[in-house]
């Protein structure tokens, strides 16, 4: 084939994409005529005409608006024929369906034919079948479908299409990788299977393009997805292939005659390629599904008929090929005159069979991780890889002929096919009728030919009962298959950075109320939801169904179950507001029959008897499936007509008395009380282990007591019976729940007792994790340990002991000393750092919650004993344990994520002194430590995370926070912006008004603030004002929220108005909506005048609530506008029956209304239902949770409280000083904010991160932790200091000296152990203390404050260690704009330097009068020579200026140079030198718009000031991108900074900079990246870091640093 191609001329890939391999003629260029003009005689004039084009036809509405008896959306409505543009070359997009299609059709056309000519009779649009008939096809319309053409018309002006098959090919397989014509963002072509229509030579194409793709790994993925061919009339083998090839050519084009062909030699050319190709091709045949399509007529040709190819010459010859007749000629086998044409009716069936076929392989061919989108919503979505496994296992153990009867039960076909939008089906029978396996059958059913998802509940694996696991489920699978819900879900800014931990509810109403619901799609999507009964809460689900009514596409759900009286009353309820259908199963013997008839054909024995088997088998199962499997299984093993009667006479009729029968005959098989342990030993992993273990995980955890060495699947058949069975994924599961009930109750050796068995396991996961995890060998930077084992089993000990522990009995004593064993050895760590390198940490909560329920009840029990069986101290372990291990996983997370070994050394020393960890790190290590933090006087945790000052100017009103943003309203009209992540402050938007009301849009992208004169709408990220509305006079706004995708803000104002703003507007403004709907005049009591005071609207601002002065709290509706009801609370407050509400929000469910009563009573009320619940709070303000899991409210007393909305239960207190302003939740629910005062607080208390259960629990369980929870309040308090804002340091470096915001300097010994601080003096005004410097003898120490005013105080030490500070100096200075950058003291402290702005001076403290020099230098940075005392430096981006400490006299100026990247618009950020050298480090800054440029450079000071440059250096690119903020230098060590994860780090400075690496040495936690403490930061000379936190000085010593 090669040789052939060799020396012909080559073409460009862009000739190839375009399909076109070869330029249209001069006469014919640009020539077209539409399809239907064209008269049949002039066929081959049109097709040379052709030229490439685009095609500009519209697609057809793809979405289907009925349906069809099979339950699939009907046909395209009939469009009017329209004239067509020319036929495109390339690849064109016929036809693309609503959801994502299983698979690709691909037509290619043969020789004089066109990509749409082909496929087309007559030339009209409306019979061009590949886009007209086959989307309106059941079972094919899920697919797309595709056309792909070249110039395949001879002395077209390219190349001669027998001869160039190869370059066709070529073009074909570009096109297949390039985007198509009319593409989506969805059509990447290679992902999917792929099925190829081809016609006559276009069937050569395709076959060269496959042997391509195979030898051209740039084309492999795409071949490997080609799975099918249908063959119409294609030359695949011919002893003459030459003369085969003259008939095409006769009867295809009339360009030139035969002879033509024949003398050129193009002929015989191409019928040497196609024997090759042909050849060739036969040897991959195999490995794809093959329909061959033949004609049976001649074809006619002027006055005459021409049979162009027969069977022999259409088949390729193998035995998976199969080939087909069709009453046509060679040209109309590919044009048909209507849909009901007996030929387009077979090529329909042959496309629909091998669409089954290839669905049967697998729908998808690549992973999701190589699908666009899928990868980051697999991981958003937590959904479980092995969710396929289920649909899998029973479809294998589904019979064929079997489960038929329901595709025509009535019931059924009404709720598949009716269109009547959503419904439900109910299909329930007793156990063992093959529920899930019927479910199977209709989940392949509907697959083939619809959309449909499912979800299988299954009760030997508890993540597989949760609620939450099967929504997650269901919206992956219709992300796969639905792309604008993808694209929703992928836009929307949910909170949570994954669902993995949220709750059922909170997944139902984010995901599928908020963003699926609101997707149109006319196509129904199938659910197929089974054994609903085997799931924690099937009632909780079926109540959420409840709200598919609101889909705005029609929804049918399937759901099998038992029939349990709970699930009857639910299903009732559910018809209210959802058509619900029931269909039990009465009758199964005909399945049971076909299953026992298929069975019995593998037994080798007479037609009669097993005719017998099977009619004994059918009459003694009734309807139980499982009774005729587990039958016979027995009778398989009789030899003779007796044995078959004794077994049969025997055979229990009850499936509980058939079990007993198992057992019996288990029993006097295991005659060594070994086998007997080893059974009930697999028995008890199969009973109660959390998941089931895989086959391998089995072996791993029956060892050392018992050593497999037979096959797995063999001992287990042996020991156990047909209890447990391995399934098709080669794990241990009980063969039935019924079998696991029965063991459950079993009284002989072989029985299963829960709560002994889940001891035993809880004890073997700690034992194998003991095992494994020896004591940790650990090198000098602590970072070493040994490797994480990554077998399968050790994971399952790793994730699954909190489990067992649950499930344990309280009254066991050796489970908590084995617990407390495990909690104070090396293990624990080993085991919390394997959790880590897994990405599993989530599991740290639910251990918590394990040792948590495990103290609680441990305590309640030894409440009720004698104490001298108490075990106080082990209980302490755990319940200390149980605190530890949340605010590891809160605070240091994604530091153990990102590296696990930070457990060991550098986690703890962060630790309060008296938490478990850290006197764990006390125990295991000995000093002096390779990190230590000291100064810090905290002992335990407490939840503050941050706190954030505005200044004692600014009174913080109200907080608002986003994903990324914290936004502070002031009572200036100021809304300040910080880092939620660094609580950097970084904007601030000045509406220069007061501002009564503020709000984020749902985006998060845009904050509308609502001032006394206008509105204004501001872009956060550039922080400017976008939109600006006049507001109407009088009007104060009591609440503002975004609407419409956040096109629209609506404001409720006090003069009972709701007005509208479109925001698309070039000039917006504020419209009222329904004017009359809040001015009714209604008196309840007494008549009164209805002023508003709070409004509240629901999340999708369809309903607002109004709270009055005077009247009741009243809802109503926007759309339709209309009063929906009114609180009246069942208690009279102030003589009225109704009480005034404080403050009212909706709960984001938007269902239910939170308020307060006048009185501090929090109430929850649904006023559709009025249902209404209340609890004594004294509450003055209240909040919500985004995911409504939690609320929480601010008392009087500055005391914050958190509620469980569920249960409307106190969870948390927290008491703070200070009265609060307003309070709110961060998005994903995890920290809490409040304001008082000029400060804004962040906490993170553990009772909210208790919401992330990593390991799903039974409704037990939960109902017991539910329980514990409600008598054990967490309660906390906080101690909030003052915030250091200026640290001296002296030069010693043990005193320093720390000023605070409220004006106190005080003195700080970093040598002590306690680090005591001693208060030296305090301002006569409270305001922060800007700047302190230390003299270099450490005698007198400099201060300014904020407002102007410089003092040197004079400090000493007396004998008695106490602390004088006599005043030697003070000025007060006129404040430049930049106000005062910098002070310092020279050596004796007799000269102070201050940089007000860009003037510099220096004052005499000594002298009398103060003698005073000052300079203007701008744009500068000041320093003290490193090396000489009597010198003063200036630095800009030019260089290096040197002035006289005396009187700041220029001495010398010397040049920078060498950098490449410093620009004049630069400024110096810090200045960072080592005393006594001459190395000086500069990190220099450009402010851009919502970023920052930041250079590095380092350069050694001359010696002589005869100097007139410097060169310098800067810190290399990869290195720079890395620093987030410089800290020192250091003579080992050299360039010492932060990174951006905020790891200390070190980079050796030199001439060989580029190749060095950067060190790494401890990490600062996250509640410590307070941007104001971190510019604080200072480096000594021997590596210690002060930093200020939580208003006092830590300091951090590390020995690698030394």
């Amino acid at each position: 084939m090669y040789h052939l191609l060799k020396n012909r001329p080559g073409k460009s890939k862009r000739e190839l994409r375009s399909g076109l391999v070869g330029e249209p003629s001069k006469t014919t260029q640009g020539a077209s005529t539409p399809i239907e003009s064209a008269t049949p005689s002039d066929e081959a004039q049109q097709c040379n005409r052709r030229s490439q084009a685009t095609s500009t036809d519209q697609k057809p509405p793809v979405l289907l608006q009925g349906r069809t008896n099979t339950g699939i959306p009907q046909r395209l409505r009939d469009m009017a024929t329209q004239e067509a543009p020319p036929d495109p070359l390339g690849l064109e997009l016929i036809y693309e369906p609503e959801i994502s299609p299983p698979l690709d059709i691909i037509f290619v056309h043969g020789i004089g034919g066109t990509s749409r000519s082909t496929w087309t009779k007559d030339r009209h649009a409306d019979k061009f079948w590949p886009k007209r008939w086959l989307p309106n096809e059941p079972g094919i319309q899920t697919a797309r479908i595709l056309s792909f053409g070249y110039n395949a018309v001879p002395n077209n002006g390219g190349p001669n299409p027998l001869s160039n098959i190869g370059f066709f090919a070529r073009a074909l397989l570009e096109a297949m990788k390039e985007l198509p014509i009319g593409h989506t963002e969805d059509i990447i072509l290679g992902q999917r299977p792929i099925i190829f229509i081809v016609h006559s030579l276009g069937g050569l194409v395709v076959k060269q393009a496959y042997l391509y793709g195979h030898n051209d790994s740039e084309y492999r993925d795409i071949i490997s997805s080609i799975s099918a061919i249908i063959f119409l009339a294609t030359p695949n083998r011919s002893h003459d292939m030459e003369s085969i090839m003259e008939r095409i050519l006769t009867v295809s084009v009339s360009e030139h005659p035969v002879e033509y062909y024949r003398s050129s030699g193009e002929i015989w050319d191409g019928s040497e390629l196609a024997n090759s190709i042909n050849e060739q091709f036969r040897h991959f045949a195999s490995r794809l599904e093959i329909l061959s399509y033949y004609e049976t007529l001649s074809t006619p040709i002027a006055r005459h008929s021409l049979m162009v190819l027969d069977q022999t010459s259409a088949e390729i010859g193998t035995h998976a090929e199969t080939s087909v007749p069709l009453e046509a000629d060679h040209n109309s086998i590919t044009k048909f005159n209507s849909s009901r044409d007996s030929n387009y009716v077979h090529i329909k069936n042959g496309l629909k069979l091998l669409m089954r076929k290839v669905h049967a392989k697998g729908i998808h061919l690549l992973g999701s991780e190589q699908r666009p989108g899928l990868a980051y919503l697999e991981s958003f979505l937590a959904v479980p890889n092995n969710f396929r496994d289920d649909l899998q296992f029973f479809r294998k153990r589904w019979t064929p002929g079997t489960c038929l009867w329901i595709l025509s039960n009535s019931v059924f076909e009404q709720w598949r096919d009716e269109d009547r939008g959503t419904s439900m089906l109910w299909l329930h029978a007793l156990p063992g009728s093959g529920k899930s396996i019927l479910s199977s059958f209709v989940i392949h059913h509907l697959q083939e030919e619809a959309f449909c998802v499912y979800y299988f509940f299954r009760f030997g694996d508890a993540s597989k009962r949760s609620l939450s696991t099967c929504l997650r489920v269901l919206a992956f699978q219709i992300a796969d298959r639905l792309p604008q819900f993808r694209r929703a879900l992928q836009e929307h800014k949910l909170s949570a950075k994954s669902l993995e931990k949220a709750d059922a509810k909170t997944i139902w109403d984010k995901v599928f109320r908020e963003i699926l619901f609101r997707v149109y799609t006319s196509s129904t999507l199938y659910w197929i939801i089974d054994a609903l009964d085997e799931a924690d809460h099937p009632r909780a689900l079926i109540e959420m169904l409840t709200d598919v009514s609101e889909s705005s596409m029609p929804i049918k759900i399937l759901l099998v179950s038992r029939q349990t009286p709970d699930l009857v009353t639910s299903f009732e309820r559910l018809k209210t507001n959802v058509p619900v259908g029931y269909l039990p199963i009465e009758d199964t013997r005909r399945d049971i029959r076909n299953f026992l008839e298929d069975e019995v054909k593998y037994l080798r024995a007479r037609t009669e008897f097993k005719t017998q088997i099977v009619e004994r088998l059918v009459a003694g199962a009734g309807t139980n499936f499982l009774w005729a499997r587990l039958a016979f299984d027995e009778v398989r093993e009789c030899n003779t007509q007796e044995d078959l009667d004794e077994t049969l006479e025997s055979m229990p009729t009850e499936l509980t008395e058939f079990y007993q029968r198992m057992e019996d005959t288990l029993l006097e098989s295991l005659k060594r009380p070994r086998d007997q342990r080893l059974g009930q030993e697999i028995l008890t992993w199969a009973v109660c282990s959390r998941r089931p273990l895989s086959l391998g995980e089995l072996v791993q955890a029956l060892q050392p007591d018992h050593n497999l060495v037979m096959d797995a699947k063999l001992t287990i058949n042996r020991v156990c019976g047909q209890f447990v069975i391995a399934d098709a994924t080669d794990h241990l599961v009980m063969v039935h729940q019924t079998a696991r009930d029965h063991v459950l109750e079993m009284q002989s050796v072989l029985a299963v007792n829960q709560a002994d068995g889940h001891e035993r396991l809880f004890k073997k996961c700690l034992s194998v994790l003991e095992t494994r995890y020896a004591r940790r060998e650990s090198g000098p930077s602590g970072t070493t340990t040994r490797p994480v084992d990554d077998r399968s089993f050790m994971i399952y000990a790793a994730t699954s002991w909190p489990y067992h522990l649950d499930r344990t009995s309280v009254e066991s004593e050796t489970t908590l000393l084995a617990l407390s064993e495990f909690l104070r050895g090396y293990s624990v760590l080993s085991w919390i750092t394997a959790l880590a390198s897994n990405n599993l940490l989530r599991i740290l909560v639910s251990a918590s919650k394990s040792l948590s329920r495990l103290a609680r009840a441990k305590r309640i029990r030894y409440s009720e004993t004698n104490p001298m069986q108490h075990r106080w101290q082990e209980l302490d372990d755990v319940e200390s344990w149980a605190i530890d291990l949340l605010k590891l996983l809160g605070k240091f997370g994604d530091n153990l994520l990102a590296r696990p070994s930070t457990i060991y050394n550098q986690i703890p020393p962060f630790c309060p002194r008296n938490t478990t960890m850290y006197r764990w790190f006390e125990h295991h290590n000995v000093q002096p430590y390779s990190l230590s933090v000291k100064g810090l006087s905290k002992e335990q945790w407490d939840d503050s995370l941050a706190r954030l000052s505005l200044g004692p100017e600014s009174q913080a009103l109200t907080v608002l926070c986003s994903p990324e943003n914290i936004a502070v309203l002031t009572g200036v009209g100021q809304v300040v912006l910080y880092s939620a992540t660094t609580f950097e402050k970084l904007k601030t938007f000045a509406h220069t008004e007061r501002v009564c009301a503020v709000c984020f849009s749902s985006s998060f992208k845009s904050l509308a603030t609502y001032g006394f004169r206008t509105t204004k709408v501001w872009d956060i990220k550039l922080g400017k004002v976008v939109k600006k509305i006049q507001n109407p006079r009088g009007s104060k706004a009591l609440n503002l929220i975004f609407a419409k995708d956040d096109t629209e803000v609506i404001a409720g104002s006090d003069d009972r108005l709701i007005r509208s703003a479109n925001l698309n507007a070039s000039d917006p403004k504020w419209e009222v909506l329904h004017p009359h709907l809040l001015k009714d005049e209604i008196a309840l009591d007494r008549p009164v005048h209805k002023v508003p005071w709070r409004v509240a609207f629901t999340p999708d601002a369809a309903y607002m609530a109004v709270a009055y002065r005077a009247y009741p709290l009243s809802v109503f509706s926007l759309d339709p506008p209309e009063l929906i009801g009114r609180n009246m609370r069942n208690k009279s407050f102030a003589g009225n029956s109704w009480t005034v509400v404080d403050e009212v929000l909706w709960h984001p469910n938007g269902k239910e209304i939170l308020g307060i009563y006048m009185g501090g009573e929090v109430f929850r009320w649904n006023p559709f239902d009025h249902v209404q619940q209340e609890l004594d709070a004294e509450a003055r303000y209240i909040t919500c949770s985004l995911d409504g899991s939690f609320f929480a409210t601010g008392d009087r007393h500055g005391a914050l409280k958190i509620f469980n909305y569920e249960h409307f239960t106190q969870i948390y207190h927290l008491s703070v000083e200070g009265l609060i302003n307003n309070i709110c939740f961060s998005p994903d629910g995890k920290r809490l904010f409040d304001v008082r005062g000029h400060h804004c607080n962040v906490w993170e208390p553990n009772a909210l991160l208790r919401v992330d259960g990593g390991i799903e629990q039974d409704s037990d369980v939960k109902s017991d932790l539910a329980t514990i929870t409600t008598r054990a309040m967490s309660k906390s308090s906080s101690e909030v200091r003052d915030q250091i804002t200026a640290i001296g340091i002296q030069i010693q470096g043990r005193y320093q000296a720390v000023g605070n915001e409220k004006g106190v300097v005080s003195m700080v010994d970093s040598l002590e152990e306690e680090h005591e601080t001693i208060e030296l003096w305090k301002s006569p005004v409270q305001l922060s203390i800007g700047h302190l410097n230390w003299s270099g003898d450490g005698d007198y120490l400099a201060c300014a404050g904020l407002a102007g005013r410089v003092v040197v105080k004079k400090v000493q030490q007396e004998q008695d260690l106490t602390w004088t500070a006599s005043q030697e100096f003070e000025q007060r200075l006129t404040l430049r704009e930049e106000g005062i950058r910098k002070i310092m003291l020279n050596d004796d402290g007799s000269i102070l330097f201050v940089q007000n702005g860009p003037e510099a001076m220096v004052f005499h403290t000594h002298s009398q009068p103060v003698r005073s020099h000052s300079i203007e230098v701008s744009n500068t940075a000041w320093i003290e020579h490193p090396s000489n005392s009597s010198l003063l430096m200036a630095l800009d981006v030019k260089g290096v200026s040197f002035y006289k400490w005396d009187d700041l006299q220029q001495s010398t100026t010397t040049r920078t140079d060498g950098s490449s990247t410093l620009t004049s618009s630069m400024i110096i950020d810090r200045v960072l030198s080592l005393p006594r050298t001459l190395q000086i480090v500069i990190n220099y800054q450009k402010k851009l718009e919502d970023l920052s440029e930041e250079v590095t450079s380092f350069f050694d000071l001359p010696t002589t000031s005869a100097t007139s440059s410097i060169i310098a250096h800067d810190v290399p690119v990869e290195v720079q991108k890395r620093v987030e903020l410089p800290l020192g230098i250091l003579p080992v060590q050299g360039f010492i900074f932060l990174d951006k994860d905020y790891w200390l780090c070190s980079y050796k400075l030199g001439p060989s900079v580029e190749k060095e690496e950067v060190k790494e040495y401890y990490f600062l936690p996250k509640d410590w990246w307070n941007v104001d403490c971190l510019k604080l930061c200072t480096l000594l000379a021997n590596g210690t870091l002060l930093i200020p936190n939580n208003g006092e000085l830590a300091v951090i010593k590390c020995t690698a640093l030394r």
